[in-house]
């Protein structure tokens, strides 16, 4: 009997761009700015069902004006678990390594991350839910943990043959337990994307404020810029 799940495919995305500066979900920020930020994912989906993937990934943050570098690389999993009607739900895991020479007296980290995509519609406006962790193993600094949510809700401004322009918009929230010593709600942001899609490229500029909620977190406001190349075969 012939199998229903889609076929394995390998897919490649690059992306690379500019930021304000290199700024943790914590708050803080580090380096003068503006930031050359790299992105590279490549991995499988479809490889054991239908809408998983399992992935390889490594991130680079390059400050312009310091030359200073800050990384993290990692592998990940995730699986489709959930299903009704116009809801779902995606959970992943896996393993990262950070290495940021700019935060404090530098982290050389392992973490174990975890990840919550929730996926529905307001009427005709989907909305997308992510809840992001990370749980320190062992770092120069102190372990913990600290959960990072955000919030979408996605318009299509222009649909018109190959290309899409779309607007995203939306809240953030960050929690620590005593990640890097820290504890308690860190920053509240709202965030804004606008994003150009055609065949296998997208441009995003994007641009967020963010509230510290703790004595040291700066009140400020942030951008990005960004050009993804995706890659499938």
């Amino acid at each position: 009997m012939a199998s229903n799940r889609p076929k394995t495919r390998w897919v490649t995305s690059v992306q690379t761009g500019l930021a304000d500066t290199f700024q943790l979900t914590l708050g803080g920020t580090f380096g003068e700015g503006p930031a050359w930020q790299s992105k590279l994912t490549t991995g499988l989906t479809n490889a054991f069902m239908a809408g998983d993937s399992l992935f390889l990934y490594g991130w680079d943050t390059h400050d312009l004006p310091s030359h200073s570098n800050d990384y993290q690389a990692g592998i990940g999993y995730k699986a489709p678990v959930w299903k009704r009607g116009r809801q779902s739900l995606i959970l992943g895991s896996g393993v990262q390594y950070w290495r940021f020479p700019s935060v404090k007296c530098g982290t050389n980290d392992w973490l174990i991350p975890g990840n919550l995509l929730y996926q529905t519609k307001a009427g005709k406006v989907p909305i997308i839910v992510t809840s992001d962790s990370w749980t320190l193993l062992k770092s120069p600094l102190p372990t913990g943990s600290l959960l990072h949510t955000q919030a979408w809700a996605q318009h299509t401004l222009l649909k018109r043959d190959d290309v899409t322009l779309q607007l995203r918009h939306g809240p953030a929230h960050t929690y620590s337990w005593n990640f890097y010593g820290t504890q308690g709600n860190r920053i509240i942001r709202y965030q804004t994307m606008v994003v150009i899609a055609f065949r296998n490229t997208s441009i995003e500029g994007g641009y967020r404020k963010q509230w510290g909620l703790q004595a040291g977190i700066p009140d400020n406001n942030y951008w990005t810029f960004g050009v993804t190349r995706t890659f499938t075969r």
